[in-house]
């Protein structure tokens, strides 16, 4: 219970604030809407500036509906307009006539735009509900253990990504390249990535729920639709017209069903998007993993593989329709999270170099001539291939300052920590199963979807022409496995852009573990159908209905056995685990239910625009998200300059140190938040704030509020 104890504030806050209500789910419906909206609305019209239809466009809404956040985002703060869904609005509409320019320009050169798939309800629909099967299967799998949408994941990187989006909400600054500035403060530019702050900030400001509401609505309205979408999309782009057996053509309905059966499917996999919410928690990071599978369609459409090519994408032009698209993509990638280009730069790269083979093979059968000519393009490539991987290299090594210190004293802290064997990581990436943070303990695999999977591996390396996605789905199987199986310097080189996480790694999977699967399962079901029905109906080709009934009862066969399977059951008390709130002893966490009751209260005791002291190990960090009052180290590690580090360091000894003083009256300091629980119990990096903390029994603070352990204090020192 909340009680007033400064005789200023008792006129109006010294009866106890009791907790309120819960907040039910049906809350969060509300700013899950507003978030699709905010992505999909501007999203979809910039696909239709290109005459891009139907689930094709749907699905490219994700990436360009984010790019277009983060431009408006960018633009607002340099034009010091206030950000809001209305700048995204204003952006997308100058995008759009941008990109109508272009489509005019190209039809008055003589080549007309031709239209990328269609609004029919045939093709739309079925993969439309595919989408809302799979939005509503991820929701509920990853909130089930959270008892209420106003919850906090109570882990490191939340701290930061809720204060984050307050911080949104308060200045209306959503520029990627100033809000880093909340841990570097004393630098004008500093870059990461707002889209995914920002999304919530405009989910917050457009329905009235508070800032962790907003986080998980933002969470939801995303990782489901934007990467069932996308599924979807690589689905039909990758196998859309590809047969199980080479040689026999696809259905007619197959492209459909692919398409549908990679929706539904996306939510069948423990590894996206369960466990970037599980662990971390990664809101960027899993945002710009919902659009992977739409930058390997993209690629995929790009390449023109020769005419005898055993396999071919789906790839309609014009190519510069492509390009253009893909550039979207990359746009949305820099402003979600850049390493989505990383992510992306190892998934395209067994297709590339498929391609390449089949364009230099089909170049050397030509003439003797053309034979010269594919050789000496070789040559150069690998060279070049060669000097970018060296490049890479020698980026790791310096990022890692291994000329200092040997790569072997890097990325040894509990995410890298190898926790099993190599051999045994190697199993759980092929049975599409993985460890679970909070305990890192191993989750049972998914029997049936494991079973289809390994079925696709062992399809596509027969099939010529398909053998580039098996190298894929093992290369990030044994990435996996040396993030998670080993602490040798090879395994820490490999993965070392990803800082040897094995989450971030095995997030990358399902991209294209799923469009595989969905494949299978769609041109497997055709397959077996038109077998079983040539032996009972002399031979006569199955009807499309019988196909499409088929195929749709085995996709949800597949997926429902995963939904109500151990591994995503796990996966789902993990993430409840992530989100429990004590109600007074905090258990190594940031908050207990005390806590959060002061923290969000903070506003009736603490005037709007003054500055609160914390130590952010001991989640007092929060009290800007959960109650609107900006702290002064809105998260637990940053560069803060050389006065917030004084106080952080000194603020006990304010009664007696002019310079102390100086820096608090500089900071605007009236106000101390503590708590003597931690996170982890952590001493050694919070041993930094113990200022903060000291300055609590000290003669400059006088006590206001207090709620079990924590207490808020009025700084009398330094203000006269």
């Amino acid at each position: 219970m909340l009680q007033a104890a400064a005789a200023r504030c008792r006129g109006r806050a010294s009866d106890p604030v009791y907790r309120e209500p819960v907040m039910t789910w049906i809350g969060a419906a509300l700013p899950v809407v507003a978030t699709m909206l905010v992505v999909f609305v501007p999203g979809t019209a910039l696909a239709a500036a290109l005459k891009v239809r139907g689930a094709t466009a749907l699905a490219l809404a994700g990436p360009l509906g984010f790019g277009t956040i983060g431009v408006a985002g960018v633009a607002s703060a340099a034009l010091h307009v206030r950000f809001g869904w209305w700048s995204v609005a204003v952006t997308a509409a100058v995008a759009g006539l941008v990109l109508l320019g272009a489509r005019l320009l190209a039809s008055r050169s003589g080549a007309p735009l031709q239209g990328w798939d269609s609004w029919r309800p045939s093709a739309v629909l079925p993969v439309v509900l595919g989408v809302g099967i799979a939005s509503v299967a991820i929701g509920s799998i990853a909130f089930a253990a959270v008892p209420s949408p106003d919850r906090v994941s109570q882990t490191y990187d939340a701290v930061f990504h809720l204060n984050a989006v307050q911080s949104i909400v308060q200045s209306g600054d959503a520029s990627s390249l100033h809000l880093y500035r909340l841990t570097h403060p004393t630098q004008t530019t500093a870059f990461y990535p707002a889209v995914f702050h920002s999304i919530a900030a405009i989910a917050a400001e457009t329905t009235g729920v508070p800032v962790p509401v907003a986080v998980n609505a933002a969470w939801i309205g995303t990782a489901g639709p934007v990467f069932a979408f996308a599924c979807a999309f690589a689905a039909r782009v990758l196998f859309g017209a590809t047969a199980l057996r080479r040689g026999e053509a696809a259905t007619a309905v197959q492209p459909v069903l692919v398409a549908s059966a990679g929706a539904v499917l996306a939510s069948a996999f423990v590894a996206f998007p369960y466990l970037l919410l599980d662990f971390g928690t990664l809101y960027p990071n899993g945002l710009a993993y919902t659009t992977l599978p739409v930058g390997l369609g993209l690629v995929a459409a790009l390449t023109r593989w020769p005419e005898h090519s055993p396999w071919r994408p789906e790839a309609p032009g014009p190519r510069w329709r492509t390009v253009l698209l893909l550039i979207g993509w990359l746009g949305a990638a820099g402003f979600t999270h850049p390493r989505s280009v990383v992510a992306i730069a190892v998934l395209v790269a067994p297709l590339l170099v498929a391609w390449f083979a089949a364009r230099m093979r089909a170049l050397a059968l030509r003439s003797p001539q053309g034979a010269r000519r594919a050789r000496l393009i070789v040559v150069v490539v690998v060279a070049a291939v060669v000097l970018v991987a060296a490049g890479a290299l020698l980026f790791v090594l310096h990022y890692y300052d291994v000329g200092h210190r040997p790569i072997s004293d890097h990325l040894n802290g509990g995410p890298a920590k190898a926790r099993e064997g190599f051999g045994t990581a190697v199993l759980q990436g092929l049975l599409a199963t993985s460890l679970v943070s909070p305990s890192q303990s191993p989750l049972p695999p998914a029997v049936l979807l494991a079973v289809v999977a390994l079925a696709g591996l062992v399809a596509l390396a027969l099939r010529p022409g398909l053998r580039w996605a098996a190298v894929t789905y093992l290369v990030i199987v044994l990435l996996y496995a040396a993030a998670a199986g080993s602490d040798s310097d090879l395994a820490k080189l490999a993965t070392g852009l990803w800082d040897k996480d094995k989450f971030r790694i095995l997030a990358m999977l399902p991209t294209i573990a799923v469009p595989v699967v969905a494949w299978i399962v769609a041109a497997g079901g055709a397959e077996l159908v038109a077998v079983l029905r040539r032996r009972t109906h002399r031979r006569q080709d199955p009807r499309d209905r019988t196909v499409v009934a088929a195929v749709a009862v085995a996709t949800l066969l597949v997926a429902a056995v995963s939904w109500f399977g151990p591994a995503l059951t796990g996966v789902g008390t993990a993430i409840g685990t992530v989100f429990s709130l004590p109600d007074s002893d905090k258990q190594q966490r940031l908050l207990d239910a005390d806590e959060v009751l002061l923290l969000q209260h903070v506003g009736h005791f603490v005037p709007a625009g003054q500055v609160i002291a914390d130590d952010p190990w001991n989640g007092t960090a929060l009290a800007w998200a959960l109650g609107g009052r900006q702290t002064l180290f809105p998260h637990l590690g940053g560069y803060w300059g050389t006065e917030r580090k004084l106080v952080a360091q000194h603020l006990d000894s304010a009664p007696r140190d002019p310079a102390v003083c100086k820096a608090v009256r500089d900071l605007d300091l009236h106000w101390l938040l503590v708590d003597p629980q931690r996170l982890w119990n952590n001493t050694a990096e919070a041993k930094a704030f113990f200022g903060i903390d000291r300055a609590a029994t000290g003669s400059g603070v006088q006590l206001v509020a207090s709620s079990g352990s924590t207490r808020l204090y009025r700084i009398t020192a330094c203000w006269g």
